[in-house]
């Protein structure tokens, strides 16, 4: 939905797929260990919550964590640029220096423009770094562009104060503030007005269009309870009870969640549909529109790797807290018995979910790493296949070879 929704195709770098996906492979693995007995203790609860606190633990430093093994997989790529370097001899001779001096500088020759060539290009770096501190596949793409927009305000002046604007090393380098490097103008003035819009407080007044009239009367028996009980922290006097409105948020959507584990669990007994396949399909749906939300809009706000991230730190979430909280609970409350739980089927699935994970990867990087329409549907393809394969395996189609 990200691919689909978002304005324009994004870029993706390999770092946040492959922190996110190590930890989620490591959260099933334990998962498994601890399904093997068919019960849930009190310490292997504490045990997958202390593995959420690792994570987290882990995102405080990422950036520390990034630029190292950044640094590490680039080393022999920096080596090798070093030493293709030519050499310069420490004390050049009267003929070399006659011979080789104005060639290998500029017109002139002076250390002066030594000094400037150096500062530009330091200034060039920089300029490449801000724009992306730990960029790999990028810097290539955004090294071309500044060289571009450098080249067009590029004034060379020579010890004889005459101007070349062909020579690339330039003793001076004025550089104009240039149009945005994805998408054009209109397209940000168009985005910067519809997030104006989005950030305008709540209001309950009647539109003018039929299809907003309609949206408007659809979405009212939910949205008034929220406009009566939370402070808009948008309006300036509201932003100082924005601790009320966050945790009233929390509750609001613990009531919408059991109204929805209680809606789904009567419509399957009515219907004939087990337990197993309403979560497997409506409530995993249900529960994923909050992540599905939030991953829209900053795909669209031009976050294609925060909208990975969060795709895949909510299931970590949902294995590392959603489960072993509520058995904590359990097992607090009833004296520390442990919780009993059915592994029928467990390895087949999470061998399923492995699989997924290769084939999510393999298509993000057949689709050479941008968030596109295309890997979009893609992706829809790989989740109806898990989703017959699941109902499958639910209904005894499909029997599982292993079992633990």
């Amino acid at each position: 939905m990200c691919a689909v929704f978002s304005r324009e195709i994004l870029n993706l770098t390999w770092w946040p797929l492959f922190r996110d996906v190590s930890f989620y492979i490591l959260d099933l693995i334990m998962l498994i260990v601890f399904f093997l007995d068919n019960f849930i203790s009190c310490w292997e609860s504490v045990a997958l919550l202390l593995s959420y606190a690792t994570y987290v633990l882990f995102m405080k430093f990422n950036s520390q964590v990034e630029g190292f093994v950044k640094g590490l997989t680039s080393r022999n790529q920096v080596v090798e640029v070093a030493e293709t370097q030519p050499k310069v001899s420490p004390v050049p001779t009267e003929d070399d220096s006659k011979l080789s001096a104005k060639p290998r500088l500029q017109r002139g020759g002076s250390s002066a423009s030594l000094h400037n060539s150096l500062m530009r290009n330091s200034i060039f770096q920089l300029m490449i770094h801000t724009l992306d501190p730990l960029s790999e596949g990028k810097f290539r793409e955004k090294a071309s562009i500044l060289q571009k927009i450098a080249k067009k305000k590029c004034q060379v002046e020579d010890a004889n104060g005459v101007v070349d604007k062909n020579l690339p090393n330039s003793s001076s380098v004025e550089v104009e503030v240039s149009p945005p490097l994805n998408g054009t103008a209109g397209q940000e003035g168009d985005a910067g007005d519809e997030d104006e819009e989005e950030d305008q407080p709540l209001s309950l007044s009647w539109p003018e269009s039929s299809r907003k009239r309609f949206t408007y009367l659809f979405l009212l028996p939910i949205v008034f309870p929220l406009w009566i009980t939370l402070p808009d922290v948008r309006k300036p006097k509201a932003k100082k009870f924005f601790p009320i409105t966050f945790l009233g948020s929390i509750s609001w959507i613990a009531c919408f969640s059991y109204l929805m584990v209680w809606f789904a669990h009567q419509v399957g007994e009515t219907i004939g549909i087990t337990e197993e396949i309403m979560g497997l399909t409506i409530l995993a749906a249900g529960t994923s529109i909050p992540d599905l939300i939030t991953s829209v809009i900053v795909a669209r706000k031009g976050l294609g790797d925060m909208a990975v991230s969060s795709s895949v730190g909510s299931n970590i979430f949902d294995i590392t807290v959603g489960l072993p909280f509520p058995w904590l609970m359990f097992t607090l409350a009833n004296g520390l018995q442990p919780v009993a739980v059915s592994s029928n089927g467990l390895f087949c699935a999470i061998v399923l979910l492995f699989i997924m994970l290769l084939f999510v990867i393999i298509s993000i990087a057949a689709c050479k790493w941008k968030m596109s329409k295309m890997l979009g549907f893609i992706m829809f393809l790989l989740y109806v296949v898990f989703l017959v394969v699941s109902v499958m395996l639910e209904d005894k189609i499909i029997v599982c070879p292993i079992s633990i």
